[in-house]
């Protein structure tokens, strides 16, 4: 009895020391090649900002679809936006009322990149473990520099599992930290161009600002 318990200590010592092997760089690849698996991605998210001289936190639930050549959908209360990558349609559904202008024109904070996309930019600095909505995450630290200016720090969490995303934190040249938390992505094999424009709806006025 006294082996088998030496023997089990032993396997699972092996295994966690196997596990953290695993370098910054190579759980990054990982994640790099669970994107590549399809066409799109779709899921939901929450936002909270803590602002460094307050203590109030702002949040922002919703849904995203998105995929390469800036193409998605994202909804939030009270508004929603189309985008196929040449045209955006914000629709402000309170107001009943469609602006539609050209992408080119618009600034690349308005891409919701931000909350997938952006940390596979990065170089990923250092691996540890977390945990997070009780399941154990790999917790990469990133190099922000490719995003000076905008960010100061940046970490994203990755499922076990498949290394997909399920949470990011950054923190912009103010202080201000944010939580971007990733709720049900799903990868999407197939999508048509009809899925990211905005189909007409009565009663909603559209106004062409191309």
């Amino acid at each position: 009895m006294r082996r088998l318990l030496r023997l089990f200590t032993l396997v699972l010592l092996f295994m966690a020391v196997s596990a953290m092997s695993m370098t910054a760089a190579e759980a990054m690849d990982r994640s790099k090649a669970w994107f590549k698996s399809g066409k799109a991605w779709s899921f939901e998210f929450k936002v909270q900002v803590f602002y460094a001289d307050s203590p109030d936190i702002a949040s922002q639930n919703g849904k995203l679809l998105v995929a390469d050549g800036d193409r998605f959908v994202l909804e939030m209360a009270g508004i929603r936006f189309y985008s196929d990558g040449e045209s955006l349609w914000q629709y402000n559904v309170e107001q009943k009322q469609v602006l539609v202008k050209a992408v080119e024109d618009l600034s690349s904070s308005l891409h919701p990149s931000e909350l997938l996309f952006k940390y596979l930019n990065c170089n990923a600095l250092e691996l540890s473990e977390g945990v997070f909505a009780g399941q154990k995450r790999w917790v990469l630290k990133l190099d922000p520099a490719g995003y000076a200016g905008q960010f100061t720090q940046m970490e994203v969490w990755l499922s076990k599992k498949d290394f997909s995303p399920v949470r990011l934190f950054t923190v912009d040249p103010s202080g201000n930290g944010s939580w971007y938390n990733i709720v049900n992505l799903k990868v999407v094999k197939k999508v048509a161009p009809e899925d990211f424009k905005f189909k007409p709806v009565a009663g909603v006025d559209e106004i062409d600002m191309r």
